[in-house]
């Protein structure tokens, strides 16, 4: 594996375009294993006290994968913008969450899912970086 030189000066350290993209790939993840599990819950006899780790779950690998696209695509800057995809869709669920079920939001629980978002982003981010590589 060959080491890197210093980077550019100019260039940004987010790269919005990619941030984006990780953000939508993050998005559509998360939708389609959210119906994946809500099919499993529907049709099988699974408990549903396991769903609130269910959840967590489907959001950390959707939030990760949305930042190691974002980081593949961006090539450097993994942390960054893996953090970037993590805040961007915690935002976006956030906002989608008070809109449709406005008295569902609690402080403490969507404090949570920021930590769990922006830990899985970095993540991803990090392992990205190393795929681009």
């Amino acid at each position: 594996m060959a080491l890197r030189g210093p980077e550019a000066p100019g260039k940004p350290v987010l790269h919005f375009s990619s941030i984006c993209r990780g953000t939508l790939v993050s998005l559509g993840l998360s939708f389609f294993l959210s119906t994946l599990a809500g099919l499993g819950y529907y049709f099988t006899s699974l408990s549903e006290n396991t769903m609130p780790w269910a959840s967590a779950i489907i959001l950390f690998l959707s939030v990760a994968s949305g930042g190691a696209y974002a980081a593949k695509k961006a090539g450097t800057k993994g942390l960054f913008n893996g953090l970037g995809v993590g805040v961007a869709t915690f935002f976006i669920i956030w906002l989608l969450v008070g809109f449709f079920l406005p008295s569902q939001v609690l402080l403490m629980g969507a404090f949570g899912k920021l930590v769990l978002t922006t830990v899985a982003g970095s993540l991803g981010g990090t392992l990205g970086v190393g795929l681009a590589s």
